[in-house]
């Protein structure tokens, strides 16, 4: 789970709103949707992806335990005119709305036990899981395998419970734009997995330089990602 510090909150702005990888898991979801969908973006975080997906829905509903996270969404929200989307502070996998979601997402977030009790409580139509199809932790300047919220490793759990599912897997820069390179060292020691102080050289070696006088440096990280799609109808009530 990500601690939403102020120098985190930065770091997120500052790739989502120069990268644009929101836009493109959003562009994998929306031809999903029916006409007219409430969705619930399920720990929406910064809510960049609740902002791309209201733009193709008729509501979002967004859902994060840190109030600093969502004051984020909601001034974004705001700036955007995306009058559409509503940002709930509280526990996902223990809220019970009073009108179930026409559709769920859960973008990087929950384990599959959790994910398919909130959505057979909560959902009355299709939920999207959106995983790191990459083998490798993303900024890790080790090789640190990433197997926590795996593509294949939530394919393989359903297969054992018997959910029935279809998947699509597809491409998208998630790099980061960097200020300086102490801006870097700082991502790498907040992020990184080594467990020690991040190597300036190590570091250096991964940058790409831009020539642009805001964000000098470039952290590339073009990850494949699967999505994974699956009706609310078909969770057995013994999970």
């Amino acid at each position: 789970m990500v601690e939403w510090t102020q120098e985190a909150i930065r770091f997120r702005m500052d790739a989502a709103e120069r990268v644009g990888f929101d836009e493109t898991i959003a562009a994998q979801i929306l031809p999903h949707l029916p006409p007219n969908a409430h969705v619930c973006d399920a720990g929406c975080g910064l809510g960049y992806l609740s902002l791309a997906l209201s733009r193709g829905c008729a509501s979002v509903t967004a859902v994060d335990t840190s109030a600093a996270a969502l004051a984020v969404l909601r001034e974004n929200a705001a700036r955007a005119g995306a009058s559409n989307i509503r940002a709930v502070q509280d526990d996902l996998f223990f809220m019970r709305p009073k009108v179930r979601y026409d559709a769920m997402v859960f973008c990087f977030f929950g384990q599959t036990g959790e994910t398919l009790r909130a959505v057979r409580a909560q959902c009355a139509g299709r939920a999207f899981l959106i995983k790191r199809g990459h083998a490798e932790h993303r900024f890790s300047l080790t090789n640190s395998p990433a197997s926590r919220l795996n593509f294949q490793r939530a394919c393989a759990e359903l297969t054992a419970l018997k959910v029935p599912f279809f998947t699509e897997t597809f491409s998208a820069e998630m790099g980061q734009p960097l200020r300086s390179l102490p801006d870097a060292e700082r991502f790498f020691a907040q992020f990184g997995t080594s467990g020690h102080p991040p190597d300036t050289a190590q570091i250096q070696a991964r940058l790409t330089k831009t020539g642009m006088p805001e964000f000098p440096y470039f952290l590339p990280a073009k990850r494949m990602l699967g999505m994974i799609v699956l009706d609310a109808r078909d969770i057995p009530d013994s999970i």
